[in-house]
């Protein structure tokens, strides 16, 4: 695939898509072919995906992880946001590291919120298109981001960029706050200040991420 004078090879990727719709599943192998990835792995809901997880979160050698989950948002049993929240809590860096796209029929300003302060590293809003869905996966490749680990929260940071702000600035990082995770593998914001919480009153909320929000309701999501 080309884009933006780059050329991306997705055939070494391995993406687990969860719906429990048969149809939605059958679009997202069709476009996820159609852009060369290599290996497409099914699960009808959130429950058989957790059991795919632990199996490859088991195995050694290549060819074997997941890199990327596409998951439904309302399933049964077990949701796309409850299986988000235990990818995210999991033991094993293999899983609980993974990008994880959140899909969504009903991608409203309060779905979105509760998928971004659950972790999810992108949203993506139903009928999906192709270039909708690569931008997803150009996203996760070009830009990922550093994770962050506060007392109510675990996931991609979500301050996208930095915004001006003129008050007492309360997120400020020292050196003892950053640590990196197997070698270099992962970069994690270890912090017991708050970052990565819900905004406070008067604090700036978590820049380019709550700003997108909203515009993925009303703009982006629709497309």
């Amino acid at each position: 695939m080309a884009s933006g004078g780059k050329y991306y090879r997705f055939d070494g990727l391995s993406i687990l898509v969860v719906d429990d719709n048969r149809f939605v599943r059958s679009i997202m192998m069709t476009v996820f072919k159609g852009l060369g990835v290599g290996k497409m792995i099914q699960a009808e809901n959130g429950e058989e995906a957790m059991a795919v997880l632990e199996v490859s979160a088991q195995m050694d050698g290549a060819g074997k992880d997941i890199d990327i989950i596409f998951a439904d948002h309302l399933m049964e049993p077990k949701d796309g946001i409850e299986l988000l929240r235990w990818v995210r809590a999991h033991d094993s860096d293999k899983i609980r590291f993974l990008p994880f796209v959140m899909m969504s029929g009903d991608a409203d300003e309060a779905a979105v919120r509760l998928a971004r302060d659950s972790g999810v590293t992108e949203y993506l809003a139903k009928p999906m298109s192709v270039m909708n869905v690569a931008s997803r996966l150009l996203a996760i490749i070009d830009k990922p981001r550093a994770f962050v680990r506060a007392p109510n929260y675990f996931g991609p940071d979500r301050r996208r960029q930095t915004l001006p702000y003129d008050g007492e600035e309360k997120r400020r990082l020292g050196p003892e706050d950053v640590r990196v995770v197997e070698d270099g593998a992962h970069m994690v914001i270890d912090s017991q200040n708050g970052i990565g919480e819900n905004p406070e009153k008067g604090v700036p909320p978590s820049g380019e991420a709550l700003e997108e929000s909203d515009e993925i309701a009303q703009q982006r999501m629709q497309a």
